[in-house]
């Protein structure tokens, strides 16, 4: 603040400066945390858009094939892309699901079969890089409370990263165990790993340090994974070790069975 002194001694104030804690009116913050809201939104939709795409490309190859695949074959391809269309106009509809997370606006909380997700979940990364096995032996058949749409994006997400981070000749696997009425899932790869000084910030939006680790994409999917397993009252960790591999683990509450909570509904 600066002031002058009057004839009398006493001090006026003429000019009131910004101190260094003032802050800007709240509209203005709104405005500016609204703007960056939606700069993140169309990094976040461009990334999670790329999976459902590269599935269906992945399933009009196989269909135009020659000579023609199996009509098994061409059955489940078609039910891929009709799937991955409907998600399509899903997230159409939810793109702004990682504003809203960040905004406190909760998902849909029902229970998911995780098996039947997991499996289908398998299949479709497979397009992401044909013939590579993934390991599904340690699957339960559990049931978790959680948003479907959002936890198979988190699940495509990490086989997405396990798939590109590990050789050929390396091995994924999911696992599923109940811990303290938690269903743990523990998705395992083989791959390069990721170095110690990175780990406390691959879950930054737009981190991409791990040189090893680096690809194509935005440094966005563990990031929306994170943001989409807490919203769905969860936990998600990382485990890694270079050269040895990695381990991302998801804590989901866990759910009566579908089936089961319908049969004692009805006999109740």
């Amino acid at each position: 603040m600066w002031s002058a002194t009057s004839a009398g001694g006493s001090s006026t104030s003429v000019l009131t400066t910004r101190s260094a804690g003032w802050q800007p009116p709240s509209t203005y913050r709104q405005a500016e945390q609204a703007l960056q809201a939606q700069r993140r939104l169309v990094a976040d939709a461009s990334h999670e858009l790329r999976t459902p795409l590269t599935t269906i490309r992945g399933n009009l190859s196989l269909l135009q094939r020659e000579p023609p695949i199996s009509t098994e074959d061409r059955i489940a391809s078609l039910a891929d892309m009709v799937e991955e269309c409907e998600r399509l106009m899903r997230l159409v509809n939810n793109l702004l699901v990682l504003a809203r997370a960040d905004a406190g606006r909760p998902l849909r909380i029902e229970p998911v079969l995780l098996k039947p997700l997991i499996e289908e979940v398998c299949r479709q990364a497979q397009h992401l890089d044909s013939g590579r096995p993934i390991d599904t032996a340690g699957v339960r058949d559990v049931a978790v409370a959680a948003n479907r749409d959002a936890l198979k994006q988190v699940l495509l997400i990490l086989l997405d990263n396990a798939l590109k981070y590990t050789p050929a000749e390396g091995t994924i696997d999911i696992t599923t165990i109940l811990e303290d009425e938690r269903v743990v899932v523990s998705v395992r790869d083989s791959g390069v790993g990721i170095a110690p000084a990175v780990l406390p910030h691959i879950f930054k939006r737009f981190y991409r340090g791990d040189t090893a680790r680096t690809g194509e994409g935005a440094g966005l999917g563990l990031a929306i994974a994170k943001t989409l397993i807490e919203a769905q009252h969860g936990m998600i960790t990382v485990e890694s070790a270079v050269g040895r591999g990695t381990v991302v683990t998801l804590a989901l509450p866990q759910a009566a069975l579908p089936e089961l909570a319908d049969t004692l509904t009805h006999n109740a």
